[in-house]
């Protein structure tokens, strides 16, 4: 009774009509949806080079809990915080293409100091001035790009889409067993969507686990080999725990390169955050009609500061995950069902023998379904703009085409700004779009 009376004053169970078991069994059941990012992180991550999959994976679960933990207790919200699946798939993609002259730990410190942007806008009036500079439409077309280029990534890590010298990309071979496991996962979670099951991408993920493991014992293949113990203590951090204070001279290129990375990062991982924060409370009651948002710094520091330690521990952006409605939606309310997902978080530190059997291949749908669900803000894009429609479009192509956000992002702000002057409406551009614009055009040249 008196832990009940505890959790009772801390939270504000009473006052928003919840109890100790709604919570928990909510936090426990987002739990289940978003494990995925401990398998999909360091498979994503581990393939750059110097990144240790170990690291990552340990990474992720301590910021992942620091994060989460600090939004119960401070912010109250049942939102739960990780690294972004998008972000991460952009930091690989950033890298690897050589589309920035900076090494990994040094764009990990680039991440770090959008977390303290993002810490400093979050704890002053300047969020609100943020907050209104750029419009709504820019800001879904820079989302829905992201979940595009998630999908892009996981259907060619599938092997569902191969490189074709004739026309860029085509449709991979459904014989082979990699791609058929792939297939069969990805309608496995369709019909979950349809079906309104809230797990689909958790299912997405376990049925390709379990279809691989079949294709291991009776086909012969080797998608999954199986540990030789299934728990063990948590792998060491060394190889990326304050690695971004490593970094060597930072020349012109690389200085250029880093604040690009602030910037990119940080636009997307406040408007992400805010978003999430938003509609969430407001599915879970917290918001009220007028939209006033109570705590408001509080869960923005804890997606701030998530992202600043998940840097130096060695892991790209936390942010606050969409999957949090499914906590609403199983009627949490408070932040006990957040604070019940950090436990979970740390006390998955003891299975990376389990987690460490999940290939790229098979995480692959899961990355996939993410990407469908983030498609659906565009419908609450206003269309009848012509300004807005062109932005979406080139935001969108140039995103997956040339397999980078940060272009999609670039053009999406260069060609609104230049659709509203030349509509005759530029005065209804606010000066941070056109200041975003130059900066987004040296980016382009400098390429």
């Amino acid at each position: 009774m008196a832990t009940s009376t505890l959790l009772d004053s801390i939270f504000k169970l009473s006052e928003r009509k919840t109890t100790v078991a709604t919570e928990m069994y909510a936090g426990f059941v987002t739990f289940l949806a978003m494990c995925y990012i401990l398998a999909v992180n360091p498979a994503v991550l581990g393939g750059i080079e110097g990144f240790d999959k170990g690291a990552v994976f340990t990474a992720t679960a301590l910021a992942s809990a620091f994060a989460t933990l600090i939004m119960g207790f401070f912010g109250n919200y049942p939102v739960m915080l990780a690294p972004g699946m998008s972000m991460n798939g952009f930091f690989k993609g950033m890298l690897l293409s050589g589309s920035v002259a900076i090494l990994w730990h040094e764009a990990l410190f680039g991440i770090f100091l959008s977390g303290v942007v993002y810490l400093l806008f979050s704890m002053t009036s300047a969020r609100k001035y943020m907050i209104e500079a750029i419009p709504e439409d820019l800001k879904l077309a820079v989302t829905v790009s992201l979940g595009l280029f998630i999908t892009f990534l996981g259907l060619k890590n599938a092997g569902i889409v191969v490189s074709n010298p004739f026309v860029l990309v085509g449709l991979g071979d459904i014989t082979k067993p990699q791609v058929a496991i792939a297939f069969i996962s990805l309608f496995v979670a369709l019909g979950c969507m349809v079906r309104n099951i809230k797990l689909a991408t958790f299912i997405a993920f376990m049925t390709s686990m379990g279809l691989s493991l079949a294709s291991d014992a009776l086909l012969g293949t080797n998608f999954a080999p199986l540990p030789e113990q299934w728990f063990s203590l948590p792998p060491s951090i060394a190889p990326t725990f304050g690695a971004i204070f490593n970094f060597e001279f930072l020349t012109a290129d690389k200085l250029f390169d880093l604040m690009f990375i602030v910037l990119i990062f940080f636009i997307v991982d406040f408007f992400d955050g805010m978003s999430t924060i938003v509609g969430v409370g407001r599915d879970a009651g917290i918001i009220s009609k007028d939209g006033k948002v109570p705590n408001a710094r509080s869960a923005l520091v804890a997606d701030a500061g998530g992202t600043m330690a998940g840097a130096v521990l060695g892991t790209t952006s936390i942010t606050s995950f969409s999957e949090s409605g499914i906590a609403s939606a199983q009627g949490a309310k408070t932040g006990l069902a957040a604070v019940t997902v950090a436990g979970l978080f740390l006390l998955s530190l003891c299975m990376f023998p389990i987690f460490s059997m999940f290939s790229v291949s098979i995480v692959a749908p899961a990355m996939i379904v993410v990407g469908i669900y983030m498609i659906g803000r565009l419908g609450q894009i206003n269309w009848d703009n012509i300004a807005s429609r062109i932005a979406t479009f080139f935001t969108i192509m140039f995103t997956v085409l040339s397999f980078s956000p940060a272009n999609g992002m670039a053009m999406g702000f260069i060609t609104y700004a230049f659709a509203m002057v030349v509509g005759g409406k530029g005065r209804e551009v606010h000066p941070v779009i056109y200041g975003l614009s130059v900066v987004f055009i040296a980016y382009l040249v400098m390429l």
